[in-house]
């Protein structure tokens, strides 16, 4: 028989962590809070990196804060799944590679950034996984569209270049219609 997990979308959901009824704090370190949920958990969905790359540093200190069995899903970053970001939720070196005043945009679409800055992004995103998926700990990689994508041949290559892109992770995707 499978084992079934449970879990949530984040444990720094304001839901969470501002009711005073799952937590027994309300002001509690990141690694304390973690540690606990995990301890109640066995399963979450990363929220935070849809809206900043995350770092090797941060998905290590997250699979070291949770036990052996635990698995972390994380969500891919919103420039991946072809949402609309904020230029400035980029690593600097990303930046850096935007054309002039780009950076300044209050919102960026994917084929707007250099096809340079672009390839950053996913190895960035790729890499700052490893330390989840060499624990054991990396479930799946949430791909989760947005409402405005349609059914096309283009999108659908699409999708199929984030398998070939993230070829060594298990992949879930989500259409928002």
């Amino acid at each position: 028989m499978s084992r079934m997990r449970v879990g949530t979308c984040s444990w720094t959901d304001p839901t969470l962590t501002e009711s005073a009824l799952f937590y027994p704090a309300l002001k509690m370190t990141a690694e304390d809070r973690l540690k606990f949920y995990a301890s109640n958990f066995d399963t979450v969905e990363v929220d935070s990196t849809f809206y900043a790359l995350p770092s090797e540093k941060v998905v290590g200190l997250q699979t070291q804060r949770t036990p052996d069995d635990f698995t972390l899903h994380y969500k891919a970053f919103g420039l991946l799944t072809q949402h609309m970001i904020d230029p400035r939720r980029l690593p600097k070196v990303i930046k850096e590679m935007l054309p002039s005043g780009m950076e300044k945009a209050s919102r960026l679409r994917y084929r707007q950034v250099p096809e340079q800055a672009r390839e950053m992004a996913w190895q960035m995103f790729d890499s700052a996984l490893l330390p989840a998926e060499s624990a054991g700990k990396l479930g799946v990689v949430l791909f989760q569209f947005p409402p405005y994508l349609i059914f096309s041949r283009s999108n659908q290559d699409y999708i199929l270049e984030c398998k070939a892109r993230l070829k060594h992770y298990r992949l879930a995707i989500e259409f928002r219609h």
